[in-house]
C-alpha cells in the first residue's frame, strides 16, 4: 500500500454553473441537498471562512465535484456521495461517509475533528508492519 494517500472530499453535486443552479434550486425547494456543500459553503457561494482558510493550509486535501470525479474511481464511490475517499495505489476506501457528513449539521468544525480521526485511523491501517 501507498503511504500516502490522495485525499478527495467529493460533493455529491456538479461543478458546472448549470449544475451549481441545479442544486441551487433543488436546496431551495426543499429537496435533496449534500452535507459536504452544507460543511464547506452553507449559503455562502464563496465558502465559509474556515473553509477558505484552510483550503491554504491544507492544501492535501482535494475538494472536488461528481463530475471531476476521475472515471477509475466513479464505479466505486458514485452511490457513496457525499463522502471523503482515500486512494492508495489502485485501492480507494470511503473514511468519511455520507451518513458521518450529515451528522455534521453543516458545522466545519465537527467535520474537521471527524476528519482528524478518520486520518489517524488511515495512518494506523497503512501503516508498515514490524
Amino acid at each position: 500500500m501507498c503511504e500516502n494517500p490522495r485525499l478527495l472530499a467529493i460533493y455529491d453535486a456538479d461543478g458546472t454553473w448549470s449544475g451549481e443552479l441545479r442544486y441551487l434550486l433543488s436546496k431551495l425547494g426543499g429537496g435533496e441537498s449534500c452535507a459536504l456543500c452544507d460543511i464547506s459553503h452553507g449559503w455562502n457561494p464563496l465558502g465559509k471562512t474556515a473553509w477558505r482558510y484552510q483550503l491554504k493550509v491544507k492544501p492535501e486535501l482535494s475538494w472536488i465535484h461528481r463530475d471531476e470525479l476521475p472515471a477509475h474511481l466513479q464505479k466505486d464511490l458514485a452511490h457513496q456521495l457525499p463522502c471523503v475517499a482515500a486512494e492508495y495505489g489502485t485501492e480507494v476506501k470511503v473514511v468519511i461517509s455520507k451518513t458521518a457528513l450529515s451528522d455534521c449539521r453543516g458545522d466545519y468544525a465537527t467535520f474537521e475533528r471527524l476528519l482528524e480521526e478518520a486520518l489517524r485511523a488511515l495512518a494506523q491501517e497503512l501503516a508498515p508492519v514490524r
